[in-house]
């Protein structure tokens, strides 16, 4: 199952252990991470613009990406989460984020969402079809 990361979960990803993901894979089969080019380029920005301890979490994440997940190209959209809702909701993908807002409006699209909960990995939406 491929599973779309959006910056908030690669930076909290940077900073906890996810805890029970082979539960996740178990449920929905291997797990194959996606990185938006979009996603990587809000990384590089926090990487340059924000406080230290954010600008060091992102140059992390921008490492991790490069080193373990796949950066995905996705159509651009005045937004990030536009992009992000467009692209799983056309390809059928998993997404994982933090981000409340994204996360209700990706339900609200029918698409399942990954979150983290006291540092497990979560589904936020069990009951999609």
């Amino acid at each position: 199952m491929q599973v779309l990361c959006d910056t908030s979960f690669l930076m909290v990803l940077v900073e906890k252990p996810i805890k029970h993901v082979d539960r996740i894979e178990h449920e929905f089969g291997r797990l194959d991470f996606i990185v938006p080019d979009i996603v990587v380029g809000e990384l590089k920005r926090l990487a340059e613009k924000a406080g230290p301890k954010r600008a060091m979490m992102a140059k992390t994440a921008i490492e991790i990406v490069k080193a373990k997940f796949k950066e995905v190209r996705v159509p651009k959209a005045a937004h990030v989460d536009d992009s992000i809702v467009e692209y799983a909701t056309e390809k059928k993908c998993t997404v994982a984020t933090i981000d409340t807002n994204l996360r209700r409006r990706l339900i609200a699209n029918q698409v399942l969402v990954l979150t983290l909960s006291r540092d497990r990995l979560t589904v936020a939406n069990p009951n999609i079809d």
